[in-house]
């Protein structure tokens, strides 16, 4: 593992060590060598010191200034990955947490700020535990809506471009494309039960729910 990313994985251990109120050094040990294999935890943390990011005292392990932020950009970006996986993608919790430690050491700040901004702004990941804000990110009275949803979201008598399909089998994508639910496509909501009933210019489709959560939509103010 490279050197950046084994610090990484221990500021994620501290900060979820301190989330827990465990902070001390042997219950560190424990939760490093499962994420990152094994290593000498004392000589990198000792590192760590010297580089500013964390100090030792007493046997517990607190962040710096500098080391809680560098802590709380991992943090926000594995917790982000993880929502992006799951809520859009449909990724299961296992593969989604796989695919969130790669994420979290790869992802630019620009990059972690849009895909907070695509989800809307969560401020807790799948497993409930709080997603730290960035340095941009809205208060809460100014949370939005997510910028991209599932057509099974978007409300009755609203208006959304397709932006994108998943549909689980690909004959069921060329049927959605034969009847113009392609990217960029414009329609508008009608009804929710007991089928959705979606308006494009002058044809009306009733869609299961199933097929309304494969189609993905930016909603039109």
């Amino acid at each position: 593992m490279k050197k950046s990313c084994l610090i990484d994985e221990i500021l994620e251990a501290v900060w979820l060590a301190h989330e827990d109120d465990q902070p001390q050094i042997e219950q560190l040990q424990v939760e490093c060598k499962h994420d990152a294999g094994e290593f000498d935890l004392s000589e990198a943390l000792n590192e760590m010191a010297d580089m500013g990011l964390v100090a030792l005292e007493g046997g517990l392990v607190e962040f710096t200034e500098a080391g809680r932020k560098k802590a709380r950009d991992v943090i926000r970006r594995h917790r982000l990955a993880q929502r992006l996986l799951m809520d859009v993608l449909d990724v299961s919790e296992r593969v989604s947490e796989e695919m969130a430690c790669q994420f979290e050491h790869i992802l630019s700040e620009e990059v972690t700020d849009k895909v907070a901004a695509f989800l809307g702004h969560p401020q807790v990941d799948p497993s409930g535990r709080p997603i730290p804000p960035g340095d941009t990110t809205p208060e809460p009275a100014e949370f939005v809506k997510p910028l991209i949803m599932r057509l099974s979201r978007l409300g009755v008598g609203k208006s959304a471009r397709v932006a994108f399909l998943t549909p689980s089998f690909h004959k069921r994508f060329d049927r959605l494309a034969a009847f113009g639910i392609n990217p960029g496509a414009v329609l508008n909501l009608h009804q929710r039960t007991p089928a959705f009933l979606v308006r494009l210019g002058e044809t009306e489709l009733a869609l299961d729910p199933e097929i309304a959560d494969e189609i993905y939509v930016r909603p039109i103010d």
